[in-house]
């Protein structure tokens, strides 16, 4: 290793969850043995206010008299605001660009690394000026030969699942690099000067979608998003949603939609798409969440989402380089359940099997 090594700045999230601490505490241990120049990268901590006390005097006793020892140095933002995953990142992002960073590299506190992660992804990204992401390898932290994901999937309705889950991890020898739909914002390398100059993720998004945005807003321009399997962390995930989520992956899945597809791809996905919000809505009837799809729904008929929408869309359009059928190239039109208890037959044996055929039909007509 020398000092020509670019500089990379870790933003890693501590605001405060259930197993906040001991999460911590195993990603920060895992980060120890990072076999990257220390001095080439910065450990970029954010925390804001939420519903949980908060962390920072702990972390301040426990981990910081290691920032520039043990640890790369640590910088600890705070914001006194609740901003969500979304907004966090961006202030991670802010200050990367103080310190004169290339590239960023996003990691969830539910993890832990192997010591070259960070080599790997920053290899793979200076091999192809026209990468703008590297996701790295996400392993299950409970089962720690089978996949969390492999890059992502982007359905053509806005959903997104990940790729390979639970699948043997030798499985990924046989395909070395890959493009892929979208890369997870829990182990993602950014080269920043893609971004030109904006934030790494739109705020409004608030928590969900977030990552597929980014991912889609760089894929219109002409970038690569990758998966590089040797590059690889341990995501100690756990499956479960607080009802509220479903308005955020309701809403942004739409967003999504609305913000990148032409009118035409628009006017053509837009049959299956009220089909679909029709069974989703039955589904979350059900299944206890009715009221978060329904106020997801009241936001049609608001203006100020309306001109969020139209402002988002105008800028997207006029930086857009490739066209819809080049933009939706890597899309899918299967659903797939990452756990079992919440598989859905109906899904399985009509629903999916629908989409298909509609999805390849539609595919002769994009533009």
């Amino acid at each position: 290793m020398t000092p020509s090594l670019p500089k990379v700045g870790i933003i890693f999230l501590t605001f405060p969850t259930s197993n906040g601490r001991e999460d911590i505490s195993r990603c920060l241990t895992s980060l120890e043995k990072l076999e990257y120049l220390r001095e080439r990268v910065e450990l970029i901590c954010v925390e804001s206010k939420g519903s949980r006390e908060p962390i920072k005097s702990w972390f301040d006793q426990v981990w910081l008299p290691k920032s520039g020892t043990t640890l790369p140095r640590i910088s600890y933002l705070f914001f006194e605001k609740e901003i969500g995953f979304s907004g966090n990142n961006n202030l991670g992002l802010e200050k990367a660009r103080e310190l004169g960073c290339e590239f960023v590299y996003l990691l969830n506190e539910d993890t832990d690394v192997d010591p070259h992660v960070l080599r790997a992804a920053v290899e793979r990204i200076q091999s192809d000026e026209k990468i703008a992401i590297v996701q790295s390898l996400m392993l299950l932290g409970q089962e720690r030969d089978r996949i969390n994901s492999s890059g992502n999937a982007y359905h053509f309705l806005g959903f997104g699942y990940s790729n390979d889950y639970r699948a043997s991890v030798g499985a990924m020898h046989e395909v070395p690099l890959r493009e892929i739909g979208y890369a997870s914002g829990a182990a993602a390398l950014v080269r920043i000067s893609a971004l030109n100059n904006e934030q790494l993720f739109d705020e409004k998004f608030f928590s969900y979608h977030e990552d597929t945005d980014i991912s889609m807003r760089l894929r219109s321009q002409g970038w690569k998003i990758v998966i590089e399997p040797t590059s690889v962390i341990w995501h100690h995930y756990q499956f479960g949603k607080a009802k509220i989520n479903y308005y955020w992956m309701e809403r942004n899945r739409w967003v999504l939609i609305l913000s990148y597809y032409k009118i035409w791809t628009v006017i053509l996905v837009a049959p299956i798409a009220l089909v679909m919000d029709l069974a989703l809505s039955l589904f979350a009837i059900k299944n206890g969440w009715f009221d978060m799809k329904w106020k997801q729904l009241c936001e049609w008929f608001d203006p100020v989402f309306w001109k969020w929408i139209l402002q988002r869309r105008k800028k997207i359009q006029s930086l857009r380089t490739i066209s819809d059928q080049e933009l939706l190239r890597l899309a899918v039109a299967d659903i797939r359940f990452q756990e079992e208890h919440v598989r859905n037959p109906i899904l399985e044996h009509i629903g999916n099997p629908v989409m298909r055929v509609y999805w390849l039909i539609m595919k002769m007509f994009i533009l």
